[in-house]
């Protein structure tokens, strides 16, 4: 193969449904057309023939190949540069175990890409005008652009066809003097009727759709399960026919006014590998701490938060001072930001074998305990280098510990955690049947070589 990805999008909505939303009616049906979300499943069995991913210069691509792959480890609101008294520089990601960056748009672009590009980062480019884009798309840091944000929940009534033309038009012009580099929409996760109306009209026209669902929310406590994270990340798979990308953006922050909270390491790692069970083939996480971040109302992460930072901007024009970080609030933003580098390199060891293909071997799940969902595990298995070994990931959704049971339908000549710092009680207590315990939120990583 090629390796360039042809897409052949198959989104499920029917032909009078995208002629009525086209009709630029003023209120769009709670369904209109698409089909229901089909039952959960345990074990994912998406990406057989291989996952849809980019290489570093986001030109699109399905079959794994070790010096092209690119699997995006990133972080929202990059900075480089001075700014409001503080410094800050893209070497502190790349040490931080980053391989992507999406840069705050407010600042000096051309010196941050000059930085990236020095340190071997690459770059989500955000809005860039024609001016800057033309200038440096042959930059070895530019990874794609980012040409829309949040468009399926503010694009609506008689907003949307002209919303929908404008998209278009925009992809178009770039297309136009940079064909091969993808483009990236970054949505929300259609859990609203209304919006999953008009969802994947956006998903067919972005090259790469980066999908956020927050799960930690005062309004929601106590956080029983994450379900929701595999349920948006699978929607995209499957109404984009799995022929495009599709990335995760993780909650790293806290957003007080809103109810927001920053989760910890283990509640968010559950939802980044619920995510990649699920189907996403990059993570970004959600958000650097910075003036950027705070004029929004949100705390990040940071090596170094800040109280406040200083005479912030009004950048969001909605008339409210930035908010101040607790001396609480700030130790909670370092403490995950160091956590947060683990799990990064988790990520990059895992990479190769998350964009191979998903293996061929079923296994029959079962799980003990007090949880609420039918099916509180999910699992995923993915090929690695070697033609005999198979990477088997689990994840416990649900916020109680699990007895869990894998029965697989090919014998296993060996276990072992697959990172060398795992552990955890896996036991094989049949020639093809696993045995473990998981914690509440729990991810386990499975090396099994079979006969």
């Amino acid at each position: 193969m090629s390796g360039i990805l042809q897409f052949k999008p198959k989104l499920g909505i029917t032909l009078a449904a995208i002629l009525l939303l086209l009709a630029g009616c003023q209120q769009v049906p709670p369904d209109a057309g698409l089909a229901h979300d089909p039952p959960a499943k345990a074990q994912q069995v998406m990406f057989r023939d291989g996952v849809p991913h980019t290489d570093r210069l986001g030109r699109l691509r399905r079959d794994y190949d070790p010096a092209a792959s690119f699997f995006p480890i990133g972080i929202y609101h990059a900075l480089h540069g001075e700014a409001f008294g503080q410094q800050h520089d893209l070497s502190s990601f790349k040490t931080a175990g980053y391989n992507t960056v999406h840069l705050w748009p407010v600042q000096d672009i051309d010196a941050a890409l000059d930085a990236a590009e020095k340190l071997g980062l690459q770059v989500i480019l955000q809005d860039p005008d024609a001016a800057l884009a033309q200038r440096r798309k042959d930059s070895p840091a530019v990874l794609v652009w980012m040409l829309g944000d949040e468009l399926s929940q503010y694009a609506v009534g008689d907003k949307l066809v002209p919303r929908l033309a404008e998209y278009e038009a925009k992809t178009a012009r770039f297309k136009n003097f940079d064909p091969h580099r993808a483009n990236l929409l970054v949505d929300g996760p259609g859990m609203r009727p209304e919006q999953y109306a008009i969802w994947p009209l956006w998903l067919h026209k972005a090259d790469i759709q980066a999908q956020f669902n927050y799960p930690f929310v005062r309004r929601y406590d106590p956080v029983l399960d994450i379900e929701r994270v595999g349920r948006i990340v699978a929607r995209a798979v499957r109404l984009s026919g799995g022929s495009k990308p599709i990335w995760y953006i993780s909650q790293a922050f806290s957003y007080p006014a809103v109810g927001w909270y920053l989760p910890s390491i283990e509640q968010l790692r559950a939802t980044v590998f619920t995510a990649l069970v699920h189907g996403a083939s990059g993570i970004i996480h959600f958000s650097y701490d910075s003036h950027g971040t705070r004029d929004g109302g949100v705390i990040g992460i940071s090596p170094a938060p800040q109280q406040d930072y200083h005479a912030v901007p009004d950048y969001d024009a909605n008339g409210k001072p930035s908010v101040s970080a607790s001396a609480a609030e700030r130790a909670a933003s370092r403490a995950l930001w160091h956590q947060v580098i683990d799990l990064n390199k988790e990520l990059a060891a895992l990479a190769p074998s998350l964009l191979r293909p998903t293996a061929a071997l079923s296994c029959l799940v079962t799980a003990e305990g007090p949880h609420r969902r039918a099916l509180p595990l999910r699992l995923l298995a993915k090929q690695t280098e070697r033609p005999d070994e198979v990477l088997l990931i689990v994840v416990n959704i649900e916020a109680v510990p699990l007895q869990a049971r894998y029965e697989c339908d090919a014998p296993i000549a060996a276990l072992s955690p697959y990172l060398p710092d795992s552990s955890n009680a896996m036991q094989l207590v049949a020639p093809a049947t696993i045995q473990d315990h998981l914690p509440p939120f729990g991810v386990r990583l499975y090396r099994l070589r079979l006969l």
